[in-house]
């Protein structure tokens, strides 16, 4: 029987293999970006029901999110742990504009929309710190700006990326586990 870590292992490796057959590299990150949101100590303590992903884009990108949420929404990863996984999506200006965003979503988490704006990323770090939400991106320079969480890829293989002060900001503890796998970043 594996334990959680060699399990942990065993999917980042599998993923590894889907991620050099995709198209995309979405259909590779974010499944193992939600695994990975699994291995918080504080996940069961978030909230229970739908698993609500948010992705938001400055103005002006709306196509190109309405193209994430499409290829997110056929990915055949359809819960995180026992929720059920949903994405909702818009636009924001401002910090106040986002927090709109994730009350009327209830969101759980947001995915940062690639070409986000530098101002897009710290508004959306702040709003992620103040209401304790998961925040991800695809873009590694995100996460080493401010976004606790996200995946790059190395020769195909995806590997998981975490800002360790932005994830304890958002109250996120990995396990060691993660630690060890991960490619840590201040």
């Amino acid at each position: 029987m594996l334990n959680r870590e060699s399990s942990l292992a065993l999917c980042v490796c599998l993923l590894a293999g889907a991620a050099a057959a995709q198209d995309s590299d979405v259909k590779a990150a974010m499944p193992v970006l939600l695994k990975v949101l699994t291995y918080d100590a504080n996940f069961d303590a978030r909230g229970a029901g739908d698993f609500v992903v948010l992705v938001v884009s400055d103005p002006g990108a709306a196509g190109r999110r309405a193209e994430l949420v499409e290829s997110l929404k056929a990915l055949s990863v359809d819960k995180v742990k026992a929720r059920p996984l949903k994405y909702a999506s818009g636009d924001f200006k401002d910090e106040e504009g986002l927090q709109v965003l994730i009350d009327k979503a209830k969101a759980s988490a947001i995915l940062i929309s690639p070409g986000t704006s530098a101002a897009g990323v710290k508004a959306v770090s702040e709003v992620a710190q103040d209401n304790q939400l998961y925040a991800l991106a695809l873009d590694v320079a995100m996460v080493e700006k401010a976004i606790p969480l996200g995946v790059a890829f190395m020769s195909g293989k995806p590997q998981i990326v975490i800002n360790e002060k932005a994830a304890k900001a958002v109250g996120v503890r990995f396990e060691s586990s993660v630690l060890k796998l991960a490619r840590v970043v201040q």
